[in-house]
């Protein structure tokens, strides 16, 4: 998992190619690693997308944000130096289907089915597309329906069916939320989990096992075949989100790589008497078994830009002191710090 609903806001997306970048770089290093026979293999790298309606600050059509975010995340110049996406799957996190009687077309109130919307704006993706977290909170599950609702609001599961069927040809999966983590969503009780013991399953955990498994029985159909589409171009996607919602996005390829690979050489004393400037002095000799990593400024940048509850102040006392925080604390109320006299 690359992300987790990270590129929510005008300030987040402005960091965007930053993630981008932090995918691409974990994709080489992986393969280094498997030519290295350090890994047996690569992992594939997931981005999960809130289900929003606001984009860059701007507010839309959500179907219209999730459409432009997998665009992005997945887009690609004519002549792409990596030849590969950032990310290999595209989650969406719903949290919706909260009744009985919902149907994958409408909602019990006549609009349009939020897995159906979502089903339509993301078929013909580039990269396989999951719910990287469904499921509706127990306290809103049949809440317009009293007769249907129990007392711990237990979710009946029956999307699972659309999913594997319906949405089948251009949605590749699931992940049910959540074994144990916020309340309103949780599957077992006992909590919190410790990470070593197993915690209770509750009537919600039964039900969606017996829905997977009336899945698992089905043979399982769908009405339509999905075209696969290439990545559109990024220049194409930017010009996009620059129009619709100001946002100005620089090309990730600009940034550097995570690796930079040199050779050296060490030369007799005889022959360095010889040896005159050339133009090509410069160059970087590249050895497969020299190499050393630069990840650490995408990675930095992104966690700066983007971490919730970060507040950057710089403390000034007069123009002859300068202050730096105590223990990198730069939380809004830590205004002090020791005087430096050197060279920071």
């Amino acid at each position: 998992m690359v992300g987790n609903e990270v590129m929510n806001d005008e300030e987040a997306w402005s960091a965007s190619p930053c993630l981008r970048a932090y995918g691409r770089d974990l994709k080489l290093f992986m393969d280094r690693m498997v030519d290295e026979e350090v890994l047996n293999r690569t992992l594939p790298l997931i981005y999960a997308a809130q289900d929003s309606s606001t984009l860059g600050g701007v507010e839309m059509d959500k179907n219209e944000v999730m459409k432009l975010t997998v665009d992005y995340l997945t887009c690609a110049e004519k002549e792409n130096k990596f030849g590969q996406s950032p990310i290999d799957i595209f989650g969406v996190n719903v949290e919706s289907w909260c009744s009985s009687t919902q149907d994958f077309r409408y909602n019990p109130d006549g609009t349009p089915g939020s897995y159906y919307s979502l089903y339509e704006a993301l078929r013909n993706s580039s990269v396989p597309i999951i719910f990287s977290e469904m499921g509706c909170p127990h306290t809103q599950f049949d809440r317009d329906d009293l007769e249907r609702k129990t007392k711990e609001g237990t979710r009946d599961w029956k999307q699972l069916s659309i999913v594997m069927n319906e949405m089948a040809d251009s949605w590749s999966g699931f992940i049910a939320y959540t074994y144990d983590a916020v309340i309103d969503f949780n599957m077992f009780s006992g909590g919190p989990w410790n990470g070593i013991d197993t915690l209770t399953p509750t009537n919600d955990f039964y039900n969606f096992k017996q829905q997977l498994d009336e899945v698992s029985g089905e043979t399982l159909h769908t009405n339509n075949t999905q075209d696969w589409q290439l990545p559109r171009r990024c220049s194409s996607v930017e010009s996009e989100l620059l129009s619709c919602c100001d946002l100005r996005l620089f090309n990730d390829d600009m940034m550097q790589s995570f690796q930079k690979t040199v050779d050296v050489v060490e030369v007799p004393k005889a022959q360095t008497a010889d040896m005159q400037p050339t133009d090509t002095a410069s160059e970087v000799v590249t050895n497969n078994h020299a190499w050393y990593t630069v990840a650490i400024l995408p990675s930095l940048v992104l966690y700066l830009v983007i971490q919730k509850g970060r507040r950057l102040r710089m403390c000034r006392k007069s123009p002859a002191e300068d202050y730096v925080p105590l223990q990198n604390d730069f939380s809004d109320d830590n205004c002090t710090g020791t005087r430096n006299y050197g060279t920071i």
